[in-house]
């Protein structure tokens, strides 16, 4: 069984004028530690640096990805529980963090042109389905001493009815986009452990 990821998750900050970031699924070499608090372990991952940890009960699908534009190279891992919704052979409940190294830098995230931009990168993903509702508006936020921008959503994966918040962190020439998804029926019972996951994402050295 695989996690399945909202219409939101691949997508990635473009420049103007670009197309959105696309990634897709290979594998890396991670490695398992035992995590800073009970019940919980930690993903590192040995290239880019970053790492979190989470509940000890779920799986971790680590992966690399490649891109169309906009950057070069990207990382992506999902973090998943076994025991959470489903839909056929699909796991819905996740959190996933993918790392993009961008081919232009970014100076100041919260500047209007960047904001902008996110702006219509939001507006052009969901001009392109029918059921997504924006629940929180595009807003800013400061993950792990990296400024970025968040914004929470509805819509319907396999049939089900779900929710999503994501972050869009920078740090440079690099972004990290961490994804929490969940179906609207668990919600409530796994954001807390979401919020412990984010919580305890430390990005990598850059430069």
């Amino acid at each position: 069984m695989k996690p399945g990821r909202g219409f939101l998750h691949r997508g990635a900050l473009a420049p103007v004028g670009m197309a959105v970031l696309i990634a897709v699924p290979l594998l890396i070499a991670v490695v398992l530690l035992p995590g800073c608090g009970p019940g919980t372990k930690s993903y590192t991952d040995f290239t880019y640096g970053f790492g979190f940890s989470y509940p000890n009960q779920w799986s971790v699908e680590p992966g690399t990805s490649e891109v169309t534009a906009g950057g070069s190279i990207a990382v992506n891992v999902g973090v998943y529980d076994p025991g959470g919704t489903k839909a056929g052979d699909t796991y819905l409940d996740l959190v996933s963090v993918t790392v993009y190294n961008l081919s232009f830098t970014v100076d100041d995230p919260w500047s209007p042109a960047l904001q902008n931009e996110m702006e219509g990168l939001i507006a052009d993903l969901e001009s392109r389905t029918t059921d997504v509702e924006v629940e929180r508006d595009l807003s800013h936020i400061t993950v792990a001493e990296l400024n970025g921008y968040t914004i929470t959503y509805t819509f319907t994966m396999h049939g089900t009815p779900m929710r999503s918040t994501l972050y869009f962190l920078f740090d440079g020439d690099r972004e990290y986009q961490l994804t929490q998804q969940a179906s609207l029926a668990t919600w409530d019972t796994v954001k807390p452990l979401f919020d412990d996951i984010v919580e305890s994402f430390r990005p990598g050295k850059v430069g």
